[in-house]
């Protein structure tokens, strides 16, 4: 059983975010443990074709343990990252003891290996080479996905965000996952009988708060409580069925006659939030069309955009919601 005792300020200071290190690492571990999954079956297809004749031994060494990714790769995002390369910056400001420490336990709780002995030695030599494996990685496997995968994070937190909103914090958290359970200020999770005693146990926050992670590679929830980082939880985001998708379905013929075709091809690629580019992309038209439309339909009050980083995501608004539930 794991259990999460929150105060009042960890509630209040509770926030979403989402990483392409988290999504790099652990689709590593989905793709050489073969999930036996339709989101991920036709990414590991190509995948491997795309990886071969690479050899990746420092990302295979640290990311395929038994029970762990070591914690000092996994810091906890602060905000929503879309960038890895920012994200490489920071696992380079990783102090050495802190990396030792960690690989330390490491080898205590899954065994010892070649590479992990040097990681104690040489951690930030070590390091440089696991960094390099991660960007021939993410540019072979992921890259290319990536705008498609943001859409469905950031369409995942506005829904979160939402939900938080209308429900409140127990029906928010109870929602993430089938055996996760909020009640009297405490999530409790139970876990595989497989899992050994140390990734169990009962943490009390501190008013830091709580980080919740949507990942599209996650099959299962994940959690990591180091004293480094803030305490996040991991779960499998909605629409993650969707991540692949390279097009979007013909729209209604009604629909098309009350909004005309263009705009009705937007309002149904916005199920899942996206930004101009990608909808230009999904439905093969020029930036300015598809700004266009979005604009005659946020004046309609049918889509409104929202900003995360540098982008601006467009998604429904419950009128637009409405509307298009009556053409399906």
């Amino acid at each position: 059983m794991l259990s999460i005792q929150l105060t009042p300020e960890d509630f209040a200071n509770l926030r979403f975010a989402y990483s392409p290190l988290l999504e790099t690492l652990i689709s590593y571990r989905v793709l050489k443990r073969h999930e036996d999954s339709s989101y991920y079956r036709r990414w590991i297809g190509e995948t491997v074709g795309a990886l071969n004749g690479i050899d990746l031994p420092y990302l295979h060494g640290l990311t395929t343990l038994k029970y762990q990714i070591p914690d000092f790769l996994t810091p906890t995002p602060a905000a929503p990252v879309t960038d890895i390369e920012s994200e490489f910056d920071r696992l380079r400001a990783t102090p050495d003891d802190i990396i030792r420490k960690i690989i330390q336990t490491t080898i205590d709780t899954d065994g010892d290996s070649e590479i992990l002995r040097q990681f104690m030695v040489y951690p930030h030599e070590m390091l440089d080479c696991l960094i390099e494996d991660l960007r021939v990685y993410w540019q072979h496997t992921l890259a290319h996905h990536w705008p498609s995968m943001m859409s469905v994070l950031e369409g995942n937190v506005l829904y979160r965000a939402r939900q938080w909103a209308l429900g409140g914090t127990e029906s928010l958290v109870n929602d993430l996952h089938p055996g996760l359970e909020l009640h009297d200020g405490q999530i409790e999770y139970e876990t595989k009988p497989d899992k050994p005693a140390w990734l169990q146990g009962s943490y009390q926050l501190n008013g830091d708060g709580l980080q919740l992670i949507p990942s599209i590679f996650t099959p299962e929830l994940m959690w990591q409580t180091a004293p480094h980082w803030r305490t996040m939880l991991l779960y499998q985001s909605r629409g993650t069925g969707l991540w692949w998708k390279e097009s979007t379905p013909t729209p209604d013929q009604s629909l098309e006659i009350v909004l005309g075709e263009g705009r009705a091809r937007i309002l149904r690629t916005l199920a899942m939030p996206m930004n101009t580019g990608e909808i230009a992309r999904r439905l093969h038209i020029t930036a300015g069309a598809a700004s266009q439309h979005l604009n005659r339909l946020n004046q309609a009050g049918l889509v409104e955009p929202h900003r995360s980083g540098k982008r601006v995501y467009y998604h429904l608004t419950p009128r637009g919601a409405q509307l298009l539930a009556l053409f399906v």
